[in-house]
Order: C-alpha cells, then sequence, then structure tokens
C-alpha cells in the first residue's frame, strides 16, 4: 500500500497503520473519527519517545506544519511490491553521509571507538545504498569500502533508534552483536572489485579490533530536492520489521573529538587468568572497554586487585560475574564499578564455602578449558569452556593450561566460513596465535566439532612437550594414505569419553569380520563383544549401582587402543581368557593405550520423529490423518499436564530434570495450580509446542532410539530383527511382528526398512538394542542410509499404525562412487590442513537438506530431483573422510535456481515467498502452529516472575513463625548455589534449569552433559541444603513448622524477575505435606473438575456430538481420532483440534478459579 501525496497533504488510505516519527502533524477536519490517542512511552534506553499511531476505518487527511516523517503499514515488511533485480540501489552522490562505530555509553551520547572507524562521505563522492531481495542484507557504499549489514549483525534485543531531523536528514543507531562486514576496492577503476577485510594477526601484543556495540548512520541530502532519503529509511524501517528488529525514535548526541580509545589503550599487566578475565569481560563490546577505560573508581578497583596480589580464582570469579551481571542487565547502561563489591564480598563470603565450588573443582570426567572464538575481525575471550575429557585431555596434566578450543566464526555469528574466509582459516590453522605470553598452536579436533569450526590448539610452553611429540603419543596414523581418512583417524583420542577400567592386551583378542561372499558388504562392521564381568566393572567404575537396582547396559560405544566402535555382553565369555573382543573393522590405527573409554551406553531413549522420517512414512502409505492425529494426540499430552496430575506427572518425569519427588508431591498437590509447578509445566508445553511447530517433533510412544548391533548367535534370519524393550519398573517386553526402521539422517525412500521382530531365547542378554541379522545379501544396516553398527543409533517404531505394509522400496547403493585414490607417501599436517579448509569451504550438508525439504515438497520424495540430492547428503556427510565434495558452487547455485522463489511454509522461510504445502509436512505445520497460537494466547507469561503469589495455608503448619529467620537465612544460602548454577550454563532463571531449555551457551550435542552435570550439581545442593535443614530439628513436628517457614520465605519473596526460588521449600516436601489431605478430601476429582469446566464454560462444544447428553472429553476425542485415522476425514481432525483448543481455555479458567 503506497502513500499518496498530494502537495503537503498526506492521504491516508483506510484500515492502514500510520506510525509519525514527529509530532508536528495537525488533523484536516474531514473524516478525522475513530483514531486513536497518541501515545508517549520511554524505552529501555531511557528515552521519551513521541509516537503518533492512527488506526481508522476510512480516509484520512493530514497536514505536515514543518517536517515529517511517515511510515505505511511498517508490520508488513516487504510485502510491498519490489524490484526483480538482486538488490534495490539507492544513490547518495549529492548527500552527505558519516559512518561510525562505537557505542552509547549513555541515553544521550555516542561515542565512537577511534577515528580510524569513522567514515564520512561528501557531496559529490560516491556513496550508495544495496537493499537485497528478501531482506538478507544491506551494502552501505562510502567511496572505496562498503559495509554489509545482515539481521544477525543486529542485537535484536535492544533494537535501532531513528533520529529524523527532517524529510532530508535522518540518523540512526544500529545496536550490534557483531561487528559489520568490510570490504575495500582493490581498483578504484574496476567498481566491483571488492575484498574482504580481515585482521590477521602474526606476532605478540598485535590488537584485533573491539566489538562494537553500535553502528551510528547519517545521511543528509543537502542538495537535491527527490526521495531518496525517505526511501533510504523506508528500506531500513522495512529491514527491521521484517527481522522483528524493535525501533525506537529518540535523539542521541555525538562528538567526533571524543572517542572510547583517545590516548590510552586498556592494559593491565598481570598473570595469564588475570588478563583473559579481563579481556572475557570487555569482549562483550566496548561499551564495557569504555567503562573500564574511563571510569576511574572501576579502574581503581582494577588496581587495587593487582596490588593485592588477588588470586587468580577471585579475578576470574570477578570478572565473569560481571560479564554475567552485563549480560543478563534489564538496563542498556549498567554500571560496573556499583556491583564491584557486591561481587567481590560473595567471592569470600559465599562462593569458596558453596557447594557448587565444591563440586565444580572436582569434576572426574569433565574439565574447563580457555575458549576462544575468532572472528575476520575479533578475538573473543569466552568464559572457560566446560566439557567432558577425552583420552589427550587426561594424558595432559595441565590441560587447563596448556589446551584451549578455538571456534572460527564469521562476524555474524555464524559457522559457516566460505570460500572468502578460507584465508583467514588457513592463517590461524597455520600459524597459531598469541594470548599473553602464550602461543596457541593447532592441534586437532574432534569428529563432532569439525562442523562447527571448532579446534584444539596447543601451548607447547605450558604443555612441557612439544606438538610432534604428543601426536606421536597419541599414536601411529601413518598406515592411512588418504588425507582426509587419515585426518578423521586422528580424531578419535579427542572423541568425548569416560575413563573406565584398564583391560591388559591378554585379556582381548580379534575375531573375524563376516562379509557377504563379494566382500562388498560387512555384517559385523564397527561390532565387537565383551563379558558380563568386564561389563559389570565398568559399570561400576563410572558410578553406577549395579548391586542396587541400577541400570546396566547391554551394548557400550567405546574407544580402546587403536579401536572404535560398539561391544555387545555375551555371558559366554565370563571366565574366558580372553574377554574383550575386537574384530578388524574397529581398528583405525596403532595404540598400546590399555584403559577402556566409554563414549555412549545403550538406554531407554524416548524418540520423537522428525521431518525427514514423516516424509519418508507418508511415502509409504501411512495416512496423513495418522500421523496428524498422533501429534494431536502428542499436544493433548502436553496440554492435560493442565487439568490432570496424572498427566502433570507423565510430562515432568519426562522432561524435567529428575530432582524432586513428582509422585509423593503429586499425591498431595494439584500440580496445575501450585505456582512453582504451574510454571514448570507451562514452559515445558511452550518448548515441546515449539519443537513441533518448527521441527515436526512428535512424540511416539511406541518407539525409542536404539543402538544396532549383530546377531552373534546366527538365529536371525534375512527380515528378521530381535529387539527387547526395558520397563520403568524393570519388567521387560520382546516385540514380536512388524516394525520399522530408519536412522538419521534418512532421506532416500530406500531408508526406511519394515522388517519383523521375533523372540530367540538365546538372544535375551540384549535389550534396549536393535539386533540385526548376519545373514543376508547385504546387511539391513546397509541399507538403512548407509549405517553401520560402530555406535549409530536406530530408530525403531512397533506401533502398528505407524509400519508401512508395503513392499520395501530398493535400498540406494550408498557406497557406489569411486574411492580415492590414496597418497603414495605419509600424510602431513599440510595435508590435513588442506582438508579442514576443504571441508570448511563447502560445508553444505544445512542446505542441501533444506533444499531436500523442498525438493520432496515440490515434486515427490521419489522424484529424480529429490533422489539424487538423497544421495548427494550421504556423500556430503561423508566428505569429512572421503575429502570428496559432491557438488560444485555452481551446481549449489543451479540446485537453488530449480528449488525456485517459493518456499513451503512449514519451513517458515520469511526471506522468500511462501505457499500453504498440501503435503503432510504442511498439515502438520498448520494444524500444530493453529494450536501452539491458541496456547501462547491464552498463556502469554508463562513464567510470571513478578506475579504476586497467594500462600496456601494448608502448607503453614503450626509454630512455623519460629523459624522464618533460620529459614531466611537457608532460603539465601540457596539462592547463592542456584544463581552459580543457573549463571554457570548461561540459563534465566531456575525454570529454565528445571526444565533444561536451550541456553545462550549451550549447542545442541552437549545437551546430555549440560543435562547430566547440572542433575549432579542440583543433587549436591539439594543434599546439603537438606542436611542443614535437619541441624536443629529434634522432633518431626518441628520440621514441618519449619518446611512451612521455607514455604513461607521463599512464596512471600519480593525479589524481582529471575531471583525467586520457588523450589527451595519443595526440598522438604516430605514434612511440607505431612498430613495434608486437601486432595484426599476433595470429593470431585480433577479430571471430573475439568470436565464440568467445559460443559458449563464451552456449551457450544456439544455442538460437536449432537443428541448425546453425555459428555466425556476423552472419549469425544478418541472417537474423532479413531475416525480420521479410518476415513482420513479432515472434518474429524478438525473436531479433535477444536477439542484441545478448548481444553487450554478451561485450563486457564481452571487456574483462575
Amino acid at each position: 500500500m503506497e502513500l499518496n501525496r498530494f502537495n503537503n497533504t498526506l492521504s491516508v488510505p483506510a484500515h492502514t497503520e500510520v506510525v509519525f516519527c514527529s509530532n508536528s502533524l495537525k488533523f484536516d477536519s474531514r473524516n478525522n473519527q475513530h483514531t486513536s490517542v497518541d501515545q508517549k512511552e520511554v524505552n529501555r534506553f531511557g528515552l521519551t519517545i513521541f509516537k503518533q499511531i492512527y488506526w481508522t476505518d476510512m480516509q484520512v487527511y493530514l497536514h505536515p506544519v514543518s517536517s515529517y516523517w511517515c511510515l505505511l503499514n511498517p508490520s508488513e515488511g516487504l510485502k510491498r511490491s519490489r524490484k526483480d533485480e538482486r538488490y534495490d540501489h539507492i544513490q547518495l552522490q549529492d548527500h552527505n553521509i558519516i559512518l561510525a562505530f562505537g557505542s552509547l555509553i549513555s541515553p544521550q551520547q555516542f561515542k565512537c571507538v577511534a577515528t580510524k572507524f569513522q567514515f564520512e562521505k561528501q557531496s559529490n563522492s560516491d556513496g550508495s545504498l544495496y537493499f537485497a531481495k528478501y531482506n538478507s542484507f544491506i551494502s552501505i557504499h562510502i567511496e572505496h569500502v562498503k559495509f554489509q549489514l545482515k539481521r544477525d549483525h543486529i542485537d535484536n534485543h535492544r533494537g535501532v533508534i531513528i533520529d529524523v531531523k527532517s524529510s532530508s536528514h535522518f540518523i540512526m543507531h544500529i545496536c550490534l552483536k557483531g561487528n559489520l562486514e568490510e570490504y575495500a576496492c582493490q581498483d578504484e577503476e574496476a567498481v566491483k572489485d571488492y575484498k574482504r577485510q580481515f585482521c590477521l594477526h602474526t606476532a605478540r601484543g598485535q590488537q584485533w579490533q573491539p566489538s562494537f556495540s553500535t553502528m551510528r548512520l547519517s545521511i543528509n541530502n543537502i542538495q537535491t530536492n527527490d526521495d531518496s532519503v525517505h526511501n533510504a529509511l523506508s528500506y531500513f524501517i522495512q529491514f527491521f520489521t521484517c527481522h522483528s528488529i524493535p525501533i525506537h525514535f529518540g535523539s542521541i548526541n555525538f562528538s567526533n573529538k571524543n572517542s572510547i580509545y583517545r590516548n590510552n589503550l586498556l592494559r593491565f599487566k598481570h598473570t595469564f587468568i588475570f588478563e583473559y578475565a579481563l579481556d572475557m569481560l570487555t569482549s562483550v563490546g566496548c561499551q564495557i572497554y569504555e567503562q573500564i577505560v574511563n571510569n576511574q573508581r572501576l579502574v581503581k578497583y582494577i588496581k587495587e586487585l593487582l596490588n593485592d596480589n588477588y588470586s587468580d580464582s577471585g579475578a576470574y570469579y570477578i570478572f565473569e560475574r560481571l560479564r554475567r551481571f552485563v549480560l543478563s542487565s534489564e538496563s542498556y547502561f549498567p554500571e560496573l564499578a556499583n556491583e564491584w563489591s557486591t561481587i567481590r564480598n560473595r567471592y569470600s563470603t559465599f562462593y569458596l564455602g558453596s557447594t557448587f565450588y565444591r563440586i565444580d573443582n572436582a569434576w572426574e570426567n569433565y574439565v574447563r578449558i580457555p575458549w576462544f572464538c575468532l572472528t575476520p575481525t575479533r578475538r573473543i575471550v569466552k568464559p572457560f569452556k566446560f566439557m567432558q575429557s577425552n583420552r589427550v585431555f587426561r594424558y595432559i596434566s595441565n590441560v587447563h593450561d596448556s589446551m584451549a578450543i578455538v571456534e572460527f566464526r564469521d562476524d555474524t555469528g555464524s559457522a559457516y566460513l566460505g570460500q572468502e574466509l578460507v584465508s583467514f582459516l588457513e592463517h590461524y590453522l597455520t600459524n597459531g596465535f598469541w594470548f599473553g605470553d602464550r602461543h596457541y598452536i593447532h592441534l586437532h579436533h574432534a569428529q563432532s566439532k569439525i562442523r562447527q569450526k571448532q579446534f584444539y590448539f596447543y601451548c607447547e610452553a605450558e604443555g612441557k612437550m612439544t606438538r610432534e611429540k604428543l601426536e606421536s603419543w597419541m599414536g601411529n596414523f601413518d598406515d592411512e594414505r588418504l588425507p582426509a581418512k587419515n585426518t578423521a583417524r586422528r580424531t578419535q583420542p579427542f572423541s568425548s569419553t569416560e575413563a573406565t577400567i584398564e583391560i591388559d592386551k591378554k585379556f582381548v583378542a580379534s575375531i573375524r569380520d563376516f562379509k557377504t561372499e563379494d566382500n562388498k558388504y560387512n555384517f559385523t562392521d564397527g561390532v565387537g563383544q565383551i563379558s558380563s564381568e568386564l561389563n559389570l566393572l565398568i559399570h561400576k567404575s563410572i558410578g553406577v549401582d549395579v548391586d542396587g537396582g541400577g541400570y546396566v547396559s547391554s551394548v557400550l560405544q567405546i574407544r580402546y587402543a587403536g579401536c572404535k566402535g560398539t561391544v555387545t555382553v555375551n555371558p559366554l565369555l565370563d571366565g574366558e581368557t580372553k574377554q574383550l573382543l575386537i574384530r578388524p573393522s574397529m581398528n583405525k590405527f596403532k595404540c598400546d593405550h590399555q584403559m577402556l573409554e566409554l563414549c555412549k551406553r545403550s538406554l531407554r531413549r524416548n524418540l520423537c520423529l522428525n521431518r525427514q522420517v514423516i516424509n519418508l512414512l507418508s511415502h509409504r502409505n501411512i495416512s496423513n490423518s495418522r500421523i496428524l492425529v498422533l501429534q494431536l494426540q502428542n499436544i493433548l499430552w502436553l496440554i492435560k499436564s493442565l487439568v490432570s496430575n496424572q498427566s502433570a506427572v507423565s510430562l515432568l518425569r519426562e522432561k524435567i530434570l529428575s530432582i524432586l519427588p513428582w509422585s509423593e508431591i503429586s499425591a498431595h498437590l494439584l500440580l496445575c495450580k501450585e505456582p512453582f509447578f504451574r510454571r514448570l509445566l507451562l514452559v515445558a508445553i511452550s518448548n515441546n509446542l515449539n519443537q513441533i511447530v518448527t521441527r515436526a517433533h512428535i512424540r511416539v510412544p511406541k518407539a525409542r532410539y536404539m543402538f544396532g548391533v549383530v546377531d552373534e548367535c546366527e538365529v536371525l534370519n534375512e527380515g528378521q530383527v530381535f529387539v527387547q524393550i526395558t520397563h520403568e519398573d524393570g519388567t521387560k517386553t520382546v516385540l514380536e511382528g512388524s516394525v520399522a526402521i530408519t536412522k538419521n539422517p534418512c532421506h532416500h525412500p530406500g531408508d526406511l526398512r519394515a522388517l519383523q521382530a521375533v523372540n530367540h531365547e538365546r538372544l535375551h542378554h540384549l535389550y534396549d538394542v536393535v539386533v540385526f541379522p548376519k545373514r543376508g545379501l547385504r546387511p539391513h544396516p546397509s541399507e538403512i542410509s548407509g549405517s553401520d553398527l560402530d555406535g549409530d543409533e536406530y530408530t525403531v517404531i512397533w506401533d502398528p499404525e505407524l509400519v508401512p505394509i508395503s513392499p520395501n522400496p530398493i535400498p540406494y547403493e550408498y557406497d557406489a562412487g569411486q574411492s580415492p585414490k590414496p597418497l603414495n607417501r605419509i600424510v602431513t599436517r599440510d595435508d590435513r590442513i588442506k582438508v579442514l579448509l576443504d571441508i570448511c569451504e563447502q560445508d553444505n550438508l544445512g542446505l542441501l537438506s533444506n533444499l531436500h525439504l523442498i525438493f520432496v515438497d515440490k515434486f515427490g520424495i521419489d522424484s529424480e530431483e529429490a533422489t539424487n540430492l538423497a544421495a548427494a547428503i550421504s556423500e556430503e556427510l561423508d566428505s569429512v573422510k572421503s575429502g570428496q565434495h559432491p557438488y560444485t558452487p555452481q551446481q549449489i547455485r543451479e540446485l537453488l535456481d530449480k528449488a525456485g522463489k517459493s518456499r513451503p511454509d512449514f519451513m517458515q522461510a520469511c526471506n522468500y515467498e511462501q505457499y500453504p504445502s498440501q503435503k503432510i509436512l504442511g498439515k502438520l505445520f498448520r494444524s500444530a502452529r493453529s494450536l501452539s497460537d491458541s496456547f501462547n494466547n491464552v498463556f502469554p507469561n508463562r513464567q510470571n516472575t513478578n506475579d504476586e503469589i497467594l500462600l496456601d495455608n494448608a502448607l503453614l503448619h503450626n509454630g512455623y513463625q519460629e523459624y522464618v529467620d533460620a529459614a531466611r537465612s537457608l532460603y539465601g544460602r540457596y539462592q547463592y548455589e542456584m544463581f552459580e548454577i543457573i549463571g554457570s550454563y548461561g540459563f534465566s532463571n531456575e525454570i529454565d534449569l528445571f526444565c533444561c531449555i536451550d541456553s545462550c551457551e549451550m549447542k545442541a550435542n552437549e545437551r546430555s552433559d549440560i543435562q547430566q552435570t547440572a542433575q549432579k550439581l542440583l543433587k549436591a545442593v539439594f543434599r546439603d541444603i537438606r542436611q542443614s535443614f535437619f541441624d536443629d530439628i529434634d522432633s518431626f513436628q518441628n520440621s514441618k513448622a519449619k518446611a512451612s517457614a521455607c514455604y513461607y520465605v521463599a512464596y512471600t519473596d519480593k525479589s524481582s524477575k529471575e531471583q525467586r526460588m520457588l523450589s527451595f521449600p519443595w526440598l522438604f516436601a516430605s514434612q511440607l505435606l505431612a498430613n495434608d489431605t486437601s486432595m484426599l478430601e476433595n470429593p470431585l476429582s480433577l479430571d471430573s473438575y475439568w470436565q464440568c469446566c467445559l460443559k458449563k464454560q464451552f456449551p457450544s462444544i456439544r455442538n460437536l456430538r449432537p443428541n448425546d447428553n453425555q459428555f466425556m472429553f476423552m472419549e469425544l476425542f478418541d472417537m474423532y481420532s479413531k475416525n480420521a485415522s479410518n476415513t482420513n476425514d479432515e472434518q474429524m481432525i478438525n473436531n479433535a483440534e477444536i477439542l484441545i483448543k478448548n481444553l487450554i481455555t478451561a485450563a486457564k479458567f481452571i487456574h483462575s478459579n
């Protein structure tokens, strides 16, 4: 919708949102009814903003008195028509442009970092703006330099401040989280010859660019009378609104005579840790640097640390906690000096005596090492990386001094580096870098880290040995002459493992692999055997209570000497001399290391479908309605937790850290109405709904993830598998009948196999794994995504409605390509670096996977386009070992052209045209999004951390007042312990911690480590707090009173936002809930209550089942679900959705009463 301008009158069409960035407007007297009032607001910069928003149902005429700026429908983004070219170009030849990088140091002032970071263009010199189609970037050209601004450069929390001076002049301050991409013109005659600029450091003491916090852009048209400035700002606004970047209006002062660096650079010489911690704080942004340089009180505090010879541990604590304060602060301008004394006092008063400190300094299988992020312009210092140990780390005694993890990123934070950044990566892999007096050089990487561009760097001076000597200790890899495979072999000692027991070579034997007659396939690829005796010793060594009912796995994924793979328990090996049997397919290099290291073990692992599996199931004629019903059942399971204690306990057990006694608590409380547990439920529901909407993660009760192993007893025939599952109560069930099996990633139609599960007594010692036969024309794992048995986890589904009955498609021949030729010499470090550069430059796995989703939606999963791409994805996955990539950059561009300009709606690709997909993923997406929107509308503020909490008087036992002071003291200690855990993992509050949702420091592959270690810390804190609780208790009655005091203190805490700890009293649930019979005495069960609620509050729901006076929600839902699955009736699906939406609203009503 365009703006109509006649002379000096703005004619605004009806039903149009209009935002004015000035207050000098008058209305024409005509047709000005129904307009909204002016709005004044103060944003979090402290700026008072005058913003006039007019919404009318008829045309409005507005007369500007002096200057104006009007934006029509800003939320529409780029829905307006744009040119077909790659970008829209605005020439700024006659404009003055000033671009400066620095920081907002107050609500009224911007400072440039230094004069060299300020760029000016006078009139009559070259300048222009390029706005890429679909808002992917904005390019700012000033003479022979250009800067590229992308969405991920911008801090979308702080946003943008716009100051409209006139219709020909505006200034904007864009808050940044990454430095812009800078390009310099190499040839003034060749305008398009721009080259990316890097800060490549080769010597000690060289400086990187600072982390810019704000970018200031001023554009002033002083000569011509055209719409260029108006259009430029409109495009900027469209870019910001498209990416949901908040926009503020206000005026900021700037003087180029006063810069942050001025004549002094920040240099406090002390220990490595001191310098590391200080750089970690300043890496947040140059607004922090400005305080440390120019705030005299802060400078004084830092010098006091130096003069007092404060411990490294104390200095790190202070600077790391200041960093947390800055990143979590509600204020945009946190004053570090004001927090200094409080943080320093906490170190000696709380931290050194805390449970967190004791546990965090005693991890046996985890380490903290320096963590650097290198970008083309910056060296970002991060808090020490907490990570699982490995063989190399255990060998080096001072790993925290000699090792560092270094990740390479573009300044947007992206791990995709691309061709233009290859030289940047090569420089540091070849030359290393200096930090303080330490020179870090590239050592190697773990296989799981390569696509994240994370590498281990090593300091020889601290490690007390050369890199070559350390590599020699790791093993002999010279027999492998393929550079890519040699590089992959060397990652094995860096696998995240847990040391268990040493096994002397005399107890180890080599047994043969079983292959097909033509030697083409290997049935036993990557799997060996272990005695049950050794297996029990291993479990005891990792802390499993094998005598007290602890879970003992039947399959272990291991590293031993130069071997990798899985070993299955074989009771027949007990008492034998050889109790660990290794196959040649497991042996990767020569090594004398004798410690058996554990990567992972078989466990009960719940399963969720994903988009790839769903596409395969749909292709195999599993009805769309059945999958839609499964998703609705999943969502109903989530929502029912808000109205049913049984469902709430089920959800909490599966989705929340296993810390609290859920069954005991639920026997006495309505969990959905209790403030703490209600928040846990709401956040868990929200997080899972988001996973369903964005990734189609649909929980399947009759399915699990399992290791794949081989039938050593040779009782299974081709087409058969053995699957025995365990249950929480310790019982076991052997599956019989058809099962569907696949493995992620799975893109080819043949990757999903329907096999027959059978029962064989000789295999009963194996459980929670899938056992494949040792017979047939081709191993079944090889048919499934070209897999093997060295630790691959398979998707096993035994839900009869999800197992295809159609014949299995012909599997893809994944190893049919031409093998690369080995070198006729030993592979060198230069060869390995070339492999790494090639992997990083052509890492297109994510792009190819997205293209496959598009091709499947547009052409079908069995189309030539999709099957060819499926094969290519498999080749791309193996490129880290083979060194071969399926496509050239030109071929990828051709694939993108074939994908077209539109994307299916379920991909939520806001930068493309979107269409409603008619395939199963589109239907699932729209159904889930509709229900998710209903939930978010009914429960908009799920944590309500500042809401008033009403005490439950039934939980206030007699005499609790006498213990309030003691409870308050214990609560303060608990608060501190919890803050340490929350801050250490980057969570926001206790709810996020218990739900273990994604934190700012958590990667997807680190989730299990975070859950495991956070749970261990919480258990230790709970144990110590409970012990202190009982120190002065001499009777059960007094324990009840003290528990009530803890409840009173926590639930009346007036702390703001994230600081309340409502979990505190539930450490003493047995005492707090003693004699509470509120649930037992309630004659009307909660289930009956919400049934009545639905009937009374939503009588329209009866229309779904006319002529039936009896209303039972679940019966009705089950009826619709069954009919939908049997008849593919979409109306039945719609009815089931309506039921869930009504249930969501009923849940809100129950909570409010």
